[in-house]
């Protein structure tokens, strides 16, 4: 292949329509990056710009930690070329990653870097995408005070050299956080101008989130017609669709104005609406909380049932998006591994060019070391390989590794070796302060005793017999912050030189990654476990209050709510097959007097004795469900013949007539019992009862108790 010049217009014009491309088809915009990758062998400045906007790709993509890896490559290129141009805008991209993560720490740091860039150039355009960056992140952890400086700092500059897309999107940026301080008129002003740069730029992404900003203004001040209007102009914009998850926005604040009119139903179909649009993610906080708004809706329909499986489906996103975070956060930790090894891998480089070959055999250790630790996530593992290497390679006898633990104000050994000998592990206070291992902990400098011979107050743990004449202490250090440390002890006076306290120093960093991936996998094991048992408390909880929904507190038997549902059921088998079926109903005589007698305690108690009874009378098909305080339902299917349908049912009054033991007394009640069947007396549960009930009173007023069927007469079996 022929190398080309960066100017050379086909790889310009395919990189700026990459770029173009991004926000709406990343897909896209990612294989015309890779295409120009390939019409000829890129130098390294051409590299720096293709990881660059390969690095964008992923990012709107919404893979973060491939963005990283092609940001961080672009970034190593330009600060190799001294190009700061690209300095600046690699490290934008990476802040944008790291941001879109919820790392803001580190988003932080290198929005600030590419601020300070563009200030030292006097890029205007750069500083006010810096400030508006960082005016994003402070609004995203709810730091609003410092947001709204920051966005007012960059529209005070002269904006003559910004671009018409920051200055949209500085527009709309400051009507959400009007409306989020609930400035509505100001949050209109800011929107109309977002819209106004918006269709001067043909900028569609913009537009649609501004009408949306619109909307969300129109709804909270209670304009609630406008609201919708705009929205159903939103949702049918042309390149609306284009917007992916993010429309949903859009869906959900359609969705809350028509709730708001007590519209619930539409509302549901609203959101249902926008959760069925293609090309949405597996799962997303945006679907989480359309989700939840129509689990709401549900509610308000009165439709629970819905509701409760929509909620369990938001739930269940919640729990998969916790994962996807821990997950995405071990990734992180990798690629900071990967990255802190290829750093010190230059290092070790640059250091072995520099030392005597008698050195390199101990440069080999580093490499040695990282491949073996990083393949163990177990701490003690850890602590054993570590004395393994450095004992075999080195002239120690003692080797120990310790975490720190701030929340418990000390250090915990978590391995110590004398001679091949475990030695019992023990906890130091950080007040400690002749501790040298806390010493190392706090100040997070390594320490290094050349002979402790001299010092007749020494004390030591492990073998006795060894004088420790030479120490060293090595602080792990990950992210700023103090792991924990490891220590080695030689019998040899002044073992550790300064070059070999370098070497040990650059090894520090690859135990302290392991070490937090171990403690991470830790964390990731007990989190897991303790979603597990929260989701299984979560079920339970649900299952319990179905149930009580469904089921009579006293007795456990079904309630009407069950009731219906059943002979719903049952009516559309009737229908289906030419089945039909019977309602029988109960209402017990002599029972006031018990509870008159006796007193509520005792009446429930024999209500519950008879309701045990009546549900182990009945076939499998069968259904019993409590209507009243002593009324009673039964469903029961056809029978051969009029007999037989007699002596079920009077087997049934004969199993309530039958005398209940309530400690000393013997209570006897009876039963009026009224029966009727689907298709002579009524087609739905209420015409049932009805008919049932009228024949059940016939008896009642009899005053003896004892079964009539509805009608004169039941239809032939």
């Amino acid at each position: 292949m022929t190398t080309i010049p960066a100017s050379d217009p086909p790889f310009d014009d395919r990189l700026l329509q990459a770029w173009k491309l991004m926000i709406s088809d990343p897909a896209k915009a990612l294989a015309l990056v890779r295409h120009a990758r390939t019409l000829f062998e890129p130098n390294e400045l051409q590299r720096c710009q293709l990881g660059f906007h390969e690095g964008w790709c992923h990012i709107f993509l919404g893979d973060y930690i491939e963005a990283l890896k092609w940001l961080s490559q672009a970034l190593s290129l330009a600060e190799r070329l001294e190009n700061n141009a690209e300095i600046k805008r690699a490290c934008n991209g990476i802040g944008m990653a790291y941001h879109s993560m919820g790392q803001y720490g580190q988003a932080l740091q290198y929005y600030e870097r590419s601020l300070e860039l563009n200030q030292q150039a006097n890029d205007i355009n750069g500083i006010f995408a810096a400030l508006q960056n960082l005016a994003a992140l402070h609004y995203e952890i709810d730091d609003l005070e410092t947001a709204e400086n920051l966005l007012n700092e960059a529209l005070g500059l002269d904006t003559g050299p910004v671009s018409q897309e920051n200055l949209g999107e500085a527009a709309l940026q400051q009507a959400q956080m009007h409306s989020k301080l609930n400035r509505f008129q100001d949050a209109l002003l800011g929107c109309r101008a977002a819209l106004n740069y918006a269709r001067q730029l043909d900028y569609d992404h913009l537009e649609i989130q501004a009408l949306i900003a619109v909307a969300r203004c129109q709804r909270l001040q209670n304009r609630l017609v406008e609201a919708e209007t705009t929205l159903q102009v939103t949702i049918d914009h042309p390149e609306f669709d284009k917007e992916g998850v993010a429309g949903l926005n859009a869906f959900i604040e359609l969705a809350k104005t028509q709730a708001t009119t007590g519209h619930f139903s539409t509302a549901v179909r609203t959101l249902r609406q926008g959760l069925r649009r293609e090309g949405l993610p597996e799962f997303s906080l945006i679907q989480q909380r359309a989700l939840e708004t129509l689990s709401i809706c549900l509610e308000k329909a009165r439709k629970y049932r819905a509701a409760m499986l929509v909620m369990r489906l938001a739930l269940d996103m919640e729990r998969k998006l916790q994962n996807q975070d821990i997950r995405r956060q071990m990734e992180l930790r990798r690629f900071q591994s990967e990255m802190d090894a290829e750093r010190l891998a230059r290092k070790i480089t640059d250091h072995e060019n520099k030392l005597l070959k008698a050195t390199q055999s101990r440069l080999q250790l580093i490499n040695e070391l990282s491949q073996q630790l990083t393949a163990s996530l177990d701490v003690d593992e850890i602590g054993r390989k570590l004395y393994e290497i450095v004992a075999e390679r080195l002239d120690v006898h003692f080797v120990s590794l310790a975490l720190n633990r701030p929340e418990a104000g000390a250090i915990e050994f978590r391995m110590i070796i004398d001679n091949g000998v475990d030695i019992p592990v023990y906890s130091i206070p950080h007040s400690v302060r002749d501790s040298r291992a806390v010493r190392t902990i706090l100040g997070g400098e390594p320490i290094l005793l050349g002979d402790e011979s001299r010092d007749a107050q020494i004390q030591w743990v492990g073998d006795s017999r060894i004088l420790p004449r030479s120490q060293l202490f090595i602080p792990l250090v990950h992210n700023h912050d103090v792991l924990g440390m490891f220590s080695l002890q030689s019998a040899v006076e002044n073992r550790f030189t300064h070059e070999e306290l370098d070497l040990l120093t650059s090894l520090a960093p690859f135990v302290a990654i392991t070490l937090s991936n171990a403690m991470s996998h830790q964390q990731l094991s007990e989190l897991n476990q303790a979603l597990t048992h929260e989701k299984t408390q979560i079920e339970a909880a649900h299952e319990r209050i179905e149930h009580m929904a469904n089921h009579d507190t006293l007795t456990g038997l079904p309630n009407r709510r069950l009731l219906a549902e059943f002979v719903e059921d049952k009516v559309l088998c009737a229908n289906a097959q030419g089945l039909g079926f019977y309602l029988v109903y109960i209402d017990l005589d002599g029972f006031k007097p018990v509870n008159d007698r006796y007193g509520h305690r005792v009446g429930d108690r024999v209500l519950t004795v008879l309701s045990h009874r009546l549900r182990d009378s009945l076939r499998k098909t069968d259904f019993a469900a409590r209507v009243g305080g002593d009324e009673f339902i039964i469903i029961i299917d056809d029978f051969d013949s009029r007999s037989s349908l007699d002596a079920f049912i009077r087997r049934i009054l004969n199993v309530i007539e039958k005398p209940v033991q309530i400690e000393q007394d013997r209570l006897a009640v009876s039963a009026s019992i009224g029966v009727a069947r689907y298709g002579q007396h009524g087609r739905d549960l209420d015409h049932l009862m009805h008919h049932a009930d009228l024949a059940m009173y016939d008896i009642k007023r009899s005053g003896k108790g004892g079964i009539a069927y509805a009608g004169k007469a039941l239809p032939p079996l």
